[in-house]
């Protein structure tokens, strides 16, 4: 014993050291590079260049990190902020790596930096060929950063200032506020939570801590300033201190001005970051009732499993909706007894077996005629995380356009074969969209847009069985509508636990082998206009990182005198 964890010390040591020397390393050699290209550079090419070289050298860090086991990361929820315009991103600020995880997460995003950084000959050659924003003159600073969210950048300002030396946060600065009413843009707000003090505000910046080290970001209200400022950013430390504090249930939430309500994020205890499977813990939310929102349930012949998944599923969400495809198991009847008793459920029944697609698309024809914008299809057997509706939704709601896709996370409980063979499916679908981001193209856990789905599949005539979901996801990217991943465990339950499924080897592989062969097929004929968008597209690397960024602006009158000048 006494050697394993002296080994187990000593692998820890390596890495926190390594970690130092490499980022230090990396960093400082970029820097000069940076400068050079920042002075043969034309000026319109300097902040996307710089920005993507740095996404592309942190990528390679955080990753390294991870993989080493040190760091444990829960960032999915950073991923919908990618790609929106003029927004705002205020975390607060409990250690120097909070900046890395949003950057890493939404790598087109506009920072602040201390001015002596952004002067220095080496460290600041990447702020300067980023084209981040000196912060040593108030006025100089707002505008500079409200131009940035009119010109459609994201800007991240941490309220705090600075990181937190008491929690859970410390007091907040004006300037976030004051940048985000001159350019009229939305604040998102954002909580970091960890377990460890590792480079918090004192933290000695060698002194080892103690790993692995946990990190978890969720995402709040979206938030618009309205009326008095110092009124706004009180209300706005009270709901930062709420949330992270764990009191936000007990007491009402501030007077804030949302611009977009997302479902409330569930709070963590530090301590319980970390579920029995080692991934981060998700906690259920408060229950939704949504207008735009639903879940959607096909369900054939999966007896008392269906059961308990639309109770799993209704205790998170509202409204659920079930298309029983032509079961013979009795299930309908059980179903539709429960809807007489539950407004938030509605049952659909279909006189024989038509296909999971076939399901899916009678609920589509239904919900948008009722008015529906979204819906998110999971299966009737149990195997996917009712939990992690809400999260899905909300990620939904922020990035309206998007495929929100589930990426299985399996445990012991998954047959091999069924994990190796999805590959072969996810190589094609990945194929024939140039790569575009498609992380599982078979897991059904998963939000649609029900319009541009069902303009997709009212005009062919497959998709309607095990086919439905790699096709509807392809043929969703080929419109342009972008996927982002998030993810999701997977329990396998065996036939004594009332596990059922309808996957047949023979027949279903060979649908899926018909399906690719007409998909590669039209692939070939799209390949120049992909490969024409995808040139076009800015692509934007995962992470990189800034030092630590700072406003100057007090609570005090200041934000009205300031705001006077501008």
């Amino acid at each position: 014993m006494n050697i394993r964890r002296t080994a187990r010390a000593a692998y820890e040591s390596f890495w926190h050291y390594f970690g130092f020397v490499y980022f230090g390393a990396v960093g400082a050699l970029y820097g000069i590079v940076a400068s050079v290209l920042h002075l043969i550079l034309p000026a319109r090419l300097r902040a996307p260049l710089g920005r993507r070289l740095i996404g592309f050298l942190f990528r390679g860090f955080l990753r390294m990190m991870t993989a080493s086991g040190v760091v444990k990361l829960d960032l999915s929820a950073l991923d919908v902020l990618r790609g929106q315009p003029g927004l705002v991103i205020a975390p607060n600020h409990p250690c120097l790596l909070d900046a890395v995880f949003v950057i890493a997460h939404v790598p087109e995003v506009s920072c602040i930096m201390k001015a002596e950084i952004w002067d220095n000959v080496v460290l600041g050659g990447g702020a300067r060929l980023a084209g981040y924003i000196r912060n040593d003159s108030t006025n100089s600073m707002v505008r500079a950063s409200a131009q940035e969210l009119r010109d459609g950048r994201p800007l991240l300002v941490f309220p705090e200032g600075t990181r937190t030396r008491r929690g859970p946060v410390n007091q907040f600065k004006g300037g976030f506020a004051l940048i985000a009413k001159v350019a009229r843009a939305p604040i998102q707000t954002v909580f970091i939570e960890t377990d460890s003090p590792f480079l918090g505000k004192g933290w000695p910046l060698l002194k080892k801590p103690r790993f692995p080290l946990v990190y978890r970001a969720r995402l709040g209200k979206r938030l618009t300033v309205d009326g008095d400022l110092k009124a706004f950013i009180h209300q706005l430390e009270v709901y930062y201190r709420d949330e992270l504090s764990g009191h936000a249930a007990q007491r009402p939430s501030p007077v804030l001005h949302s611009s977009s309500s997302p479902p409330r994020p569930g709070r963590v205890s530090p301590t319980k970051l970390l579920d029995a499977s080692g991934r981060l813990d998700h906690l259920p939310r408060t229950q939704v009732v949504s207008g735009t929102h639903l879940v959607l349930i096909p369900s054939y012949n999966t007896g008392e499993k269906v059961v308990e998944t639309v109770r799993d599923a209704r205790s998170h969400w509202n409204p659920v909706w079930v298309v029983v495809d032509g079961s013979t198991d009795g299930t309908a009847e059980q179903l539709r007894e429960m809807a007489t008793r539950d407004a938030g459920l509605r049952v659909f029944t279909l006189p024989r077996n038509q296909g999971k697609g076939a399901a899916v698309l009678h609920g589509l024809r239904e919900a948008v005629a009722q008015g529906y914008t979204h819906a998110l299809t999971m299966d009737a057997d149990g195997q996917h995380p009712a939990a992690r509706i809400p999260e899905f939704m909300a990620a939904s709601e922020h990035a309206p356009e998007a495929l929100i896709l589930g990426k299985p996370v399996f445990d012991a409980s998954a047959p091999r074969v069924r994990v190796i063979g999805r590959r072969v499916s996810n190589g094609w679908a990945n194929l024939e969209t140039l790569w575009a981001g498609i992380g599982d193209s078979l897991f059904g856990f998963r939000v649609y847009p029900i319009r541009p789905l069902l303009a997709v599949m009212e005009v062919r005539r497959w998709m309607r069985r095990f086919d439905f979901d790699v096709e509807a996801v392809v043929r969703l990217v080929w419109r342009g509508l972008p996927p982002i991943n998030l993810p999701a465990p997977v329990r396998y339950f065996r036939p004594e636990e009332g596990g059922v499924s309808h996957f047949n080897y023979v027949r279903d592989n060979l649908l899926l082998s018909w399906m690719h062969a007409r998909l590669f097929t039209e692939f070939l004929l799209r390949l120049p206009w992909l490969a024409w968008r995808r040139a076009c597209k800015a692509s934007y690397d995962e992470s990189e990182t800034i030092q630590e960024g700072a406003f100057e602006i007090q609570r005090s009158g200041d934000t009205a005198t300031h705001q006077q000048k501008l």
